[in-house]
């Protein structure tokens, strides 16, 4: 059931009325009418901003001080404009993850875990109507002339209010867990028929072989990659053999940012988002990292907020029209996939967002890792602990969260080894701190 559906509908027709009309210099005038307005919000009921942007000029608002999530963490109870604390908001979200059933809400605000290529665990808040605009608006930017009723698998690492906000208006809406045994996904997708199928690029990648060896049936018009970076190759792949577009959704913790137009060009959101793309250090005009600013989310005020991800832009326009710019690749994201052994004698994958949740739930205490795999049944965790904290403690917290999360799955105990200290990188090497060196 849909909250607020009159709300949500709103959101839908005047999404599609931006993506339509806003460009140059209503744009922007846009942008700063929303964004001024959400500064000040931000100052009067936030005190954590309210605290960082002491001194500062508000009306500036694109030269104010930065945030990252470390710091959103630390000062999560006065960085949300409700008070929530974040032991609270942990708890619900830590059951969530443990009981599988991704109903989770603190004082009537859904409540998310995110652990991303950062290193660090985010959670995020949003209230009833922030639902009902999130909706609304994917909707209008991903239902590219569709008409009728609407059938979408979506898979995920976990289930959300969010998402089921989707289901039951417009579309019918099928969540399927990310650890689901293949056989059991590729007979739920025969049944279902699905029209869009959405989930990481590893994951399609397995339906993709499952397709030709003639086990999955189903004929979607388009797929959908969140989650991980979608590399050429992969695109390449997917569309070969399922004969339809692969569009993306480049969304975090920090909002909504990109999605993919009709022709499959990846447009960031202005019209919900302002991202200021720096250049990376060394001059590379081409690659960029962005600093984002949310205009339209109250509960958890995202403003002036740093990601680590490394994106690089497209200049040319689009043909579909838009005055959005257009994300050309995002290579700040990693995706290989790691095997384990199962009982039955064969290997299970875990995907990267797998693995790095059994690491950094495992401890509040870890400041960033690499987990490598170099053979099937093998991980090695490399790892630096927060100052003060004690390592063996931390590594063997790590170790058991990774035993008992292959364990859970049906799979042979692994072989685990925790090095203190992060492995060098080459210089120019594109960092992933999840890595299968073996084939």
């Amino acid at each position: 059931m849909f909250a607020h559906p009159p709300l949500l509908v709103a959101h839908f027709i005047r999404a599609r009325w931006r993506a339509a009309y806003l460009r140059g210099d209503a744009l922007a005038r846009y942008q700063e009418r929303r964004a001024r307005r959400i500064v000040a919000y931000a100052s009067a009921r936030a005190p954590f901003y309210r605290a960082h942007w002491a001194g500062h000029d508000l009306a500036r608002w694109r030269e104010l001080p930065t945030v990252d999530k470390e710091l959103m963490m630390r000062h999560f109870e006065t960085f949300n404009t409700r008070g929530v604390p974040r032991e609270a908001a942990m708890a619900v979200a830590l059951q969530a993850e443990q009981s599988r059933d991704f109903q989770s809400a603190v004082s009537g605000l859904t409540v998310g875990l995110s652990a991303v290529t950062s290193g660090h665990r985010g959670l995020f808040l949003a209230s009833p109507e922030e639902q009902a605009g999130w909706a609304g608006t994917i909707l209008a930017r991903t239902l590219h002339g569709f008409q009728g009723r609407l059938r979408v698998a979506f898979f995920l690492r976990s289930n959300s209010n969010l998402y089921e906000r989707i289901g039951g208006l417009l579309i019918q809406f099928r969540y399927f867990d990310l650890m689901l045994p293949h056989a059991e996904a590729v007979a739920a997708l025969n049944t279902f028929q699905p029209h869009i199928v959405v989930g990481p690029p590893s994951l399609l990648g397995f339906l993709a072989e499952s397709r030709a060896r003639g086990a999955l049936r189903i004929a979607p018009t388009r797929l959908v990659s969140v989650a991980e970076v979608l590399e050429p190759q992969d695109r390449q792949r997917l569309e070969a053999i399922f004969a339809v577009p692969v569009h993306q959704i480049y969304q975090c913790t920090e909002g909504l940012l990109a999605v993919s137009c009709a022709r499959g060009a990846l447009h960031m959101q202005e019209d919900l988002v302002v991202l200021q793309c720096e250049p990376l250090p060394g001059g590379d005009d081409d690659r960029v990292t962005p600093i984002v600013s949310d205009l339209w989310r109250r509960t958890q005020p995202i403003l002036r907020y740093r990601l680590n991800d490394v994106l690089r832009l497209d200049a040319a326009p689009c043909p579909c029209g838009s005055g959005f710019r257009v994300v050309h690749t995002i290579e700040g994201r990693c995706d290989d996939v790691c095997y384990f052994n199962d009982l039955a004698g064969g290997r299970r994958p875990f995907y990267p967002d797998t693995i790095r949740r059994m690491v950094l739930l495992a401890s509040p205490d870890i400041a960033d890792y690499q987990a490598v795999q170099e053979r099937a049944g093998q991980l090695r965790v490399h790892l630096e602990a927060l100052d003060g904290a004690p390592f063996d403690v931390v590594a063997g917290a790590v170790r058991a969260s990774v035993m008992a999360t292959v364990a859970r799955y049906d799979c042979r105990a692994p072989e685990v080894v925790v090095e203190r200290g992060l492995a060098p990188i080459a210089p120019g090497a594109k960092r992933r701190r999840v890595r299968r060196l073996s084939e």
